[in-house]
């Protein structure tokens, strides 16, 4: 394959009617240099400048947790594609959803298989391999299986590695333990697996056994995170003393709780509390977990992801300001600014002078139905429906003015 199959269109910037700046809302010109939004004055530049007219032009989606890679990599139970084409297609399919910046939700667990060391392996070398053919910034988010003891020193070889991005303690196991007996629900993870049925449980039973080291080994792997400099977070939350348990490890993130009472007492103790779109655009959980719509008008809610849907995060920020949950601004904090800040990352979330060129151009006319135009990456064009090019310096200053 080749590695530059991605052709840069630089931009010289962009200008529009309706570009969410910090302050709102209205007409404005952005300047591209070196990637960066630019603020200072300079000699034109031979690049075309972007004209959105009176489309929205918004920050990049950062989207915090998204794992519905696993579903090209592995479409069918036992069908598997390779990483570099299943890599290249999840990229399109983020541009067009105008997802900037990706958290693939890697799982390093016990089960094996798709969620095994190997496969993990092969994301990482596909990464790096692919890097300069994909459009959209990719990064890792390692969802660690806490039972998985053994796979501890891999994962903080991979952190120290620095391929990791960001870290989250999943526990899934008391749900597999449960369903011990039910044959064919637990049939469907060995096939994910890929080893048959009585391996598969032999598994959980192994796992379940390490229990009492699970607490040891959560410290070295949470402590070798931050010393990485990663944030880190813990998954499904069941109650109020699992979420002080891992905020007290240092997991500032709540991914998911499961009760209103775990979201409460993230609040209170100041960590980033994270939802899935998806549960926005359904209207509720699929998994009777909280409604997210009610816990963003509760203020139990910083983040959204795209969870296992790459369109969510758009259609949640759309439909949260449509029906009057969040005015726009606010509703795009979700998908933008809070998950980067969540994740460390202070160069971007937001239209604003030194922050990374990160924007995307959306067609809101049909309600219910918003469409990326054009996606924008480090001040390039990396995705469009049709042509927007051909303004100069001069024509853009006075679009905006």
């Amino acid at each position: 394959m080749n590695p530059h199959a991605h052709a840069p269109s630089p931009l010289a910037g962009i200008a529009g009617q309706r570009i969410l700046t910090p302050g709102g809302i209205a007409p404005a010109s952005l300047r591209f240099r070196a990637g960066r939004i630019d603020d200072s004055p300079q000699a034109a530049s031979d690049a075309p400048w972007f004209d959105a007219g009176g489309l929205l032009v918004l920050p990049g989606i950062v989207d915090l947790h998204g794992d519905a890679f696993e579903r090209a990599v592995m479409p069918r139970p036992g069908v598997t594609f390779p990483y570099d084409s299943a890599l290249f297609d999840v990229d399109r399919q983020l541009l067009a959803n105008g997802i900037t910046t990706e958290f693939h939700g890697l799982t390093l667990s016990w089960e094996g298989g798709l969620r095994g060391e190997a496969y993990a392996e092969r994301m990482f070398d596909s990464l790096e391999r692919m890097r300069e053919a994909l459009g959209a910034r990719h990064c890792v988010h390692l969802r660690f299986e806490t039972h998985h003891v053994g796979g501890v020193e891999t994962a903080q070889e991979w952190i120290r590695q620095g391929r990791v991005r960001f870290l989250a303690l999943n526990d899934h196991l008391p749900g597999m333990a449960r369903r011990l007996g039910d044959d064919r629900k637990l049939l469907q993870y060995a096939n994910r697996a890929e080893c048959d049925l009585d391996t598969f449980q032999a598994r959980i039973r192994q796992a379940m056994a390490a229990a009492d080291a699970v607490a040891d080994a959560m410290r070295e792997l949470t402590a070798c995170a931050q010393a990485a400099g990663l944030k880190v977070a813990s998954h499904d939350d069941p109650d109020a003393a699992t979420r002080r348990y891992y905020h007290q490890l240092g997991c500032g993130v709540a991914e998911f709780p499961l009760t209103r009472e775990a979201a409460g007492v993230a609040r209170d103790l100041g960590d980033a509390i994270v939802f899935g779109g998806p549960n926005v655009v359904r209207g509720g959980s699929h998994t009777n977990a909280p409604n997210a719509t009610d816990m963003i008008r509760a203020e139990l809610c910083d983040i959204l992801t795209s969870d296992y849907y790459y369109p969510a995060p758009l259609a949640a920020a759309m439909r949260l300001a449509h029906d009057g949950v969040l005015p726009l601004p606010q509703a795009w904090d979700l998908i933008s600014r809070n998950p980067a800040r969540a994740a460390g990352l202070d160069d971007r979330g937001a239209l604003a002078p030194g922050l990374l060129a990160d924007a995307i151009v959306v067609d809101d006319r049909v309600p219910g139905l918003p469409r990326v135009c054009a996606t924008i990456v480090g001040g390039e064009l990396r995705y469009a429906t049709g042509a927007f090019l051909g303004q100069d310096d001069a024509s853009a200053a006075r679009q905006a003015a």
